[in-house]
């Protein structure tokens, strides 16, 4: 599966790939623009919080928006930038929350890993291998929500729930995606973060969670078996066979001279 997760991701990303660079550029205006523009006010702390919390809050907006879209993307959907920007609208409060909860835990654990270390001693060591492992277990859950958000019905509580569910019950492939992003991150640094980038990403999250999602579609077409047999002998070449035939038609051939096929 992780073979035909990566093909699909390239040639979907290959099709939208405006729309990423698009994605991209945006994130890219938000982030950097507002804290560059928060900077320019520093002499102001007032002007100066109001712009890099608007910034801020308005990051998660956008964020969730790119994953609605690449999520229909993934589905063999074309993506619609009338339909993107109207997204917007249905994420003002959640988008927020989403980008507030990321930072604290991005910015929380890693001071308290540090921090139970700097403790020394067996006691400091075991607490900062606790905490190192409760941040580890939260990163590779939590990168399933925008996914969760785009793919699936629910409020914010209800689809953080279904990240660990998904985390726990895949906890091999959940790594498998934290190393891929990673790979992608490091990869768009050489263009400046505009290809594949975020958006690049968001859209691999998004194809993954797909994948998975027909393995639970699947167990559930066969309720005479128990939740762990089933999951244990899921048949992943007929699960995923509309899949790898979608992605066994195209070439890299195609995609250059598309002309030619």
């Amino acid at each position: 599966m992780k073979g035909l997760l990566i093909r699909k991701a390239f040639y979907d990303g290959w099709d939208s790939v405006l729309f990423l660079l698009l994605g991209n550029i945006l994130l890219f205006v938000v982030a950097f623009g507002g804290f560059a523009l928060a900077h320019l006010t520093a002499p102001t702390f007032g002007i100066f919080l109001t712009i890099l919390a608007i910034a801020i809050l308005l990051l998660g907006v956008v964020l969730l928006s790119v994953s609605d879209e690449l999520a229909r993307v993934s589905a063999f959907q074309p993506f619609s930038l009338k339909r993107f920007f109207l997204s917007m609208k249905k994420y003002l409060l959640l988008g927020p929350l989403y980008i507030l909860i990321f930072i604290f835990f991005l910015v929380l654990f890693p001071l308290a890993v540090y921090w139970y270390f700097s403790l020394g001693g067996l006691l400091g060591t075991v607490l900062g291998l606790i905490m190192f492992w409760i941040s580890l277990i939260f990163y590779l859950a939590f990168q399933w929500f925008l996914p969760v958000k785009s793919q699936l019905e629910g409020n914010f509580v209800k689809a953080l729930k279904k990240c660990f569910i998904i985390f726990f019950d895949n906890p091999g492939f959940s790594l498998f995606m934290l190393l891929y992003s990673l790979v992608i991150l490091v990869l768009s640094m050489i263009p400046f973060l505009l290809l594949p980038g975020i958006s690049g990403i968001l859209l691999a999250q998004n194809e993954a969670f797909r994948l998975l999602m027909r393995k639970y579609d699947w167990m559930e077409e066969h309720p005479e078996l128990d939740f762990a047999t089933a999951r244990k002998n899921v048949p992943w070449d007929e699960v995923l066979s509309e899949e790898y035939d979608a992605v066994d038609s195209r070439s890299l051939k195609g995609l250059i001279f598309p002309w030619r096929d």
